[in-house]
């Protein structure tokens, strides 16, 4: 059966009206084909297969399957799925399936999670990141039958043999081959305008003396062996340290502590901290006031004064580009500071880092935190559940811009892209992740 644009549209008005807003709602023919060819599968199962592709030997093996069969991608191109923290990048162009399989309603459920984003990046609002991540997901492994590339995808986006071992109950076999004539992605090289609008950008920058911190001397300044030394499990609870920055935070420290007081995890197990530095107005006095009151409620609580902090900006201006540099350069010592402080107590095994100004905490955010199993985890912070994050200062770089692009957002010494840039990544545009 070939599916046209108009054929793809009757079905989904038909069969899934509930999606049909959605499907005409991307604006790139590429999604609708995503989204349409995984409820193709839901409702009729069988064989889906990209246009681009070559049929090479006989697909009889696969008839009666009662799994959903996927391949990888070739290994060469799986850097997508493995910097995102997946183990491999599985290949949505030739799938098979039995009608009806539950998966296929979950790689849905991804889909409709990231219509939000739906503009921004079409592997990560349709594409193969949403597959990967609904297979790693998936809760019954032995519902998908999973191979080696070679079964669907064995050539590069480059026309070479990806050569990657065989694997999978039909990784022997070669039934088909994916010729990449993808119609909504280009791979131009920077013109010479770019190329030397970047070196006089880059020129301007040093006459600047824009000097920045690069990840290559910031790998040098951590202790790598800290990095990879194992977690260390017990069967108590942990003793946490929360440490509270406050400045000019007397609106919101009563709620804060009302907020500590409720969490699940055992006060005697949690010590509070608090960094004030340079308040203009009582935040000084309410700490000393809730320390008083409180502070039996908890193994410990104690404030510190803090010698370092950022520079006083009026509120509407204090994210003007001109700023930034001394703001956030203020803010990290001071925070440095609240560490070192900390650091010098010999109680606590993990430490919670949480602004003064942090409401909605759920019961069960310590026990969720320190589940991730991980050393530093950063939750994502929203004023509206489901809505976008709040902090858009934790963000992950899925790309290196070129140098044109790189030193246009270089100001004042710090890089300070839009929030939009097509290499940057906030938590929100990573929801179909579980992590």
């Amino acid at each position: 059966m070939f599916w046209s644009d108009e054929d793809l549209h009757g079905f989904m008005a038909a069969e899934f009206p509930q999606l049909l807003p959605m499907f005409e709602g991307y604006s790139l023919p590429v999604q609708r084909a995503d989204l349409a060819r995984y409820c193709l599968l839901k409702h009729f199962g069988g064989l889906y297969t990209d246009i681009d592709t070559i049929c090479m030997a006989s697909l009889e093996p696969l008839a009666g399957e009662p799994r959903v069969v996927l391949c990888e991608e070739p290994r060469v191109q799986h850097f997508p799925a493995r910097f995102r923290g997946m183990r491999s990048l599985w290949f949505n162009g030739t799938m098979a399936s039995p009608a009806g399989h539950p998966f296929w309603d979950r790689v849905i459920e991804l889909c409709t999670l990231m219509y939000p984003r739906r503009d921004f990046d079409v592997l990560e609002s349709t594409g193969p990141l949403i597959l990967t991540a609904a297979v790693e997901h998936w809760p019954e492994p032995k519902e998908l039958c999973l191979n080696s590339s070679n079964l669907f995808a064995g050539v590069t986006v480059n026309g070479d043999d990806a050569g990657d071992p065989r694997w999978g109950d039909y990784g022997a076999g070669v039934l088909s081959v994916h010729c990449w004539q993808g119609s909504y992605y280009t791979n131009q090289a920077p013109s010479l305008y770019q190329r030397k609008l970047a070196q006089l950008r880059e020129l301007r920058s040093k006459l600047r003396r824009d000097e920045r911190l690069t990840l290559k001397v910031a790998r040098r300044q951590v202790d790598q062996a800290i990095l990879t030394l194992p977690l260390q499990r017990s069967a108590e609870p942990p003793f946490v340290t929360v440490l509270i920055p406050a400045r000019n935070a007397e609106a919101f420290l009563e709620e804060n502590l009302r907020q500590l007081l409720q969490l699940d995890h055992p006060r005697d197990r949690i010590h509070v901290l608090y960094g004030e530095s340079g308040s203009s107005d009582q935040t000084a006095d309410i700490i000393a006031g809730l320390i008083a009151r409180h502070g039996r409620d908890f193994a410990s609580m104690g404030s510190v004064s803090l010698a370092r902090s950022a520079p006083d900006i009026p509120r509407d201006r204090r994210w003007e580009p001109r700023y930034q540099r001394a703001r956030r350069a203020g803010i990290a010592m001071a925070r440095n500071d609240l560490i070192e402080h900390a650091l010098r107590k010999p109680y606590a095994g993990w430490y919670l880092w949480l602004d003064a100004d942090i409401i909605g905490l759920p019961r069960d955010l310590i026990g969720s935190l320190l589940a991730a199993e991980a050393k530093i985890v950063a939750p994502d912070c929203v004023i509206e559940p489901g809505g976008p994050s709040f902090d858009l200062n934790t963000w992950l770089s899925v790309g290196r811009p070129h140098r044109v692009e790189h030193y246009r957002h270089l100001k004042h010494g710090l890089t300070q892209p839009p929030l939009d840039a097509w290499w940057r990544r906030h938590l929100h545009d990573l929801r179909y992740l579980d992590r």
